[in-house]
């Protein structure tokens, strides 16, 4: 048995579609060539970790989803999976710090 983890390419070429996105611009977007974006699409090369990072970060998705680790293109903490609701806390914390959270909060509330 093989337990090798590797891209999974197909999830790569799938989003890369679902944004509309070349392989040439996905590899101007990462600062790679177009030639690593296609072994990476046919599977001749895995990426390192720094290139899985910007990949992952290019397409939206957690670099566990690339790696077939999960289903969830958003990926996951731990065993548990993190819920709507936080994920929108959690995306706006990122976005727009503590002030970003407490509006939301405010919103939320008065509802």
């Amino acid at each position: 048995m093989d337990s090798k983890i590797g891209l999974r390419v197909d999830r790569l070429r799938e989003r890369r579609g679902q944004m509309g996105l070349s392989q040439r611009e996905l590899a101007r977007r990462c600062g790679f060539s177009d030639a690593l974006i296609r072994r990476y699409e046919i599977g001749a090369s895995d990426p390192t970790g720094y290139s899985l990072k910007v990949l992952a970060g290019q397409l939206d998705v957690s670099a566990d989803y690339l790696l077939g680790m999960t289903d969830d293109p958003r990926g996951h903490v731990g065993d548990n999976q993190i819920e709507d609701d936080e994920r929108i806390v959690l995306d706006t914390y990122r976005r727009d710090g503590w002030p970003g959270v407490f509006r939301l909060g405010a919103e939320r509330i008065s509802k």
